[in-house]
């Protein structure tokens, strides 16, 4: 599981919501609607969304993936043919989704570099409150989608950026891919090399116990993928508040 902690983030996105249902707040943003960076917030908004659905998505492909590989374990068809078909099957189908979670990550991350803090800086100050909470939801967001996708694709996401911010107790005061990379890395590495030992010629004795090895290593995975999936949820639905908040004051 990644070493994240969830329940700042949750919290933050709920003081982000809360601010955004303030009166003062809603008169402000509606004063400044026609301003740059009020359609920047508006995109974003809508950016982060797009990219949490395609990671919902991919962690249910990764779960029927191992799902699959467990029913094989327990029939016992898991020869060279049944791994390289399995596992084929998995990276041909989760390809494209991690291209387009890359891209939307890249998206997101290039429209947070081009803004321009400074353009909000003659707007009252509890605007500027809400503003920066708001900023630092999409950043810790941005570097929780990050690790997943270094989870799921098992290498360092190449993703062009300057300077990057986080918030210190969300990550533990480490970057979140380099707190848990390593961890998530091995167990993804450790599932396949189990794997790929099961189709070499060996005998029915270390057989057996490969297989009893790939079976636990299979459902501690399969934990950590449905964790993120619960958590990944609620994050989606709270940035499901956001949006709404957001067109809900702008179009009125």
């Amino acid at each position: 599981m990644l070493s994240f902690n969830f329940e700042s983030l949750s919290n933050l996105h709920e003081c982000a919501n809360d601010l955004l249902r303030l009166p003062i707040t809603q008169q402000a943003l509606v004063q400044y609607r026609h301003e740059r960076w009020v359609d920047e917030l508006s995109e974003g908004s809508l950016r982060m969304l797009d990219v949490c659905g395609i990671t919902r998505d991919i962690l249910l492909l990764v779960k029927g993936h191992l799902q699959d590989i467990q029913s094989a374990l327990r029939r016992r068809n898991i020869g060279e043919s049944g791994v390289e078909r399995r596992i084929g099957a998995y990276h041909f189908s989760i390809k494209k989704k991690l291209k387009d979670m890359l891209k939307c990550l890249e998206a997101l991350k290039e429209l947070e570099n081009n803004s321009d803090p400074s353009a909000i800086s003659d707007v009252d100050s509890n605007l500027m409150v809400v503003m920066s909470v708001l900023r630092e939801v999409r950043i810790t967001t941005i570097s929780l989608l990050e690790s997943i996708l270094s989870f799921l694709s098992m290498s360092k996401p190449k993703l062009k950026s300057r300077r990057r911010f986080f918030i210190l107790n969300c990550m533990g005061g480490k970057r979140v891919a380099n707190a848990s990379e390593e961890n998530c890395d091995s167990e993804l590495t450790g599932m396949n090399t189990t794997l790929y030992d099961l189709s070499n010629d060996i005998s029915a004795k270390s057989k057996v116990y490969r297989v009893k090895t790939a079976s636990k290593r299979l459902e501690a995975l399969e934990a950590s993928v449905e964790g993120l999936e619960v958590e990944l949820e609620c994050i989606f639905r709270r940035l499901i508040q956001t949006r709404v908040s957001l067109l809900n004051i702008l179009n009125n």
